[in-house]
C-alpha cells in the first residue's frame, strides 16, 4: 500500500513538473520574458538612446503577448467568465503598452523623474496581471 501511495505521489509530481516545464516554454511566457528583461534593465539605464531602445524592446515583448491567451484564462470552464477575463487580460496588455510607449517618450526627452515614475507603475501593473492571470504555485 505504502509502494502504491508513493508511485501515486511521485506520478502527480512528475506531472507537476513537467506542467512547469512548459508553462515556461509557452509562447506567451517567452514573448514576456523580452519585456521583463527589458524592465530590468530600465531603471538602471541613464543613457537616453539606451534607454528608449530597451523601452522598445518591452513594447516588442508586449505586442507579441497581446493576442495569446494565458493558460488560466484557457482552462477556464464557463464561456462568459472566460470572454471577460479575456477582454481585461488584454486591456491590461494595451496599458502595459502605453507605458512603455510613455517610458521611451520620458527617455527621449531625457526627464528621469518621468522614466522612474512610470517604471513604478510598469511594475505594479505586471504585479496585479500576474496575480490576475498566472498561476503562482
Amino acid at each position: 500500500m505504502k509502494l502504491l501511495t508513493t508511485l501515486t505521489v511521485l506520478m502527480f509530481a512528475a506531472g507537476f513538473v513537467s506542467q512547469i516545464r512548459a508553462d515556461e516554454d509557452s509562447p506567451l511566457a517567452k514573448a514576456m520574458t523580452t519585456t521583463n528583461d527589458a524592465m530590468k534593465a530600465l531603471g538602471k539605464e541613464t543613457d537616453s538612446t539606451k534607454g528608449a531602445a530597451m523601452a522598445r524592446e518591452a513594447q516588442e515583448g508586449i505586442v507579441k503577448s497581446i493576442p495569446l491567451v494565458p493558460e488560466l484564462i484557457a482552462d477556464m470552464p464557463d464561456a462568459a467568465a472566460r470572454a471577460k477575463a479575456l477582454a481585461d487580460y488584454r486591456k491590461m496588455m494595451a496599458q502595459a503598452l502605453a507605458l512603455f510607449c510613455d517610458i521611451e517618450t520620458a527617455f527621449l526627452n531625457n526627464k528621469a523623474d518621468d522614466v522612474t515614475k512610470l517604471i513604478t507603475e510598469a511594475k505594479a501593473l505586471k504585479k496585479e496581471g500576474h496575480k490576475k492571470y498566472m498561476d503562482e504555485e
